[in-house]
């Protein structure tokens, strides 16, 4: 299986650094992965000899455990770090750390952390290739990447096609990453959340902006609904978890309006806030599915990057 030559990134640090022919060569190289099917044993050779850092600052379960899955089927050695466990804990610095690891012989860091631009911050200290796994309230590429993977396993061409994202957009990365890669593969892109859950300026995302579950729904192809992150939150953005639910839960009434509509959500979910858990285990979602697809978006991803490296 041959790379592309025309994935020319040394980093994935944002979605925005992304033509439609890069996102175009990342899910097809994903869903090669996926028809060979991701067991253990079908391993390939691209990332042999390599050494990759899965450093996780902020807690994880569906990215860190896929991309180090990922790393594994492409046959490289990983090293998991732990920010608890490590001098961090005592005063190291976050780029002594980074040099400290590097000095071991590592050749790409996978790095979630929850200061904004903190991953682009470390590539600069390091000749490292660098995934950004989430950083902050900035981006999630892999996660755009995936969840754009199985919309075109339902849908084919997004050109066109009506995406709307529900629920805590001001805290979320996952909605940066999914509104520029709908937009540049030629999606319209909605949004519903209270006015205290939407960034001052996501009046310049070019986004239609819904007011109720019902005309999201109505309007939408599929609903993209996102967690509500309490651990983010000062006080006073929502009266309750009660009231959100009430107004911008999506409830099995919602969605057995439109049996074709597509119900997607990154994870991990709080059942009965921002979606019950009837609509999360129906036949109209594919949550699960995405969890698949976030083994082989990552696995192209470290493919293409090592590729450069």
């Amino acid at each position: 299986m041959s790379l592309s030559k025309s994935f020319n990134h040394k980093h994935l640090l944002s979605t925005a650094q992304l033509s439609a022919e890069d996102i175009s060569t990342i899910t097809t190289l994903a869903n090669r992965f996926l028809k060979d099917g991701l067991s253990a044993r079908n391993k390939y050779d691209y990332l042999q000899g390599k050494t990759v850092v899965s450093a996780f600052f902020e807690g994880s379960t569906r990215t860190k455990l896929s991309f180090e899955l990922a790393a594994r089927r492409l046959c490289a050695d990983v090293l998991s770090f732990t920010a608890s466990a490590s001098s961090l804990s005592k005063g190291e610095s976050l780029i002594d750390t980074l040099h400290t690891i590097d000095a071991m012989g590592t050749d790409m860091w996978i790095v979630r952390h929850s200061a904004s631009g903190a991953v682009e911050f470390m590539s600069t200290f390091s000749d490292c290739l660098f995934v950004n796994a989430g950083d902050g309230q900035h981006e999630h590429p892999t996660q755009g990447l995936l969840d754009i993977l199985t919309m075109q396993q339902y849908f084919g061409d997004l050109t066109g096609k009506k995406i709307c994202i529900i629920g805590d957009i001001l805290h979320s990365r996952v909605a940066r990453s999914n509104i520029h890669l709908l937009h540049t593969l030629g999606a319209e892109v909605g949004l519903l959340a209270p006015t205290t859950l939407l960034p001052y300026n996501s009046s310049e995302w070019k986004c239609l902006r819904l007011t109720t579950v019902k005309e999201a729904i109505d309007w939408a192809d599929c609903v993209n609904i996102l967690r509500i992150q309490r651990e983010r939150m000062e006080g006073g953005l929502l009266p309750s978890m009660e009231e959100f639910s009430k107004y911008y839960g999506v409830k099995m009434h919602h969605i057995l309006q439109k049996p074709e509509l597509l119900v997607m959500h990154p994870g991990p979910v709080n059942y009965g806030v921002e979606i019950d858990h009837d609509v999360a285990h129906s036949l109209q979602s594919v949550i699960q599915k995405q969890v698949q697809n976030g083994v082989a978006i990552r696995m192209a991803v470290m493919a293409l990057l090592g590729g450069n490296g």
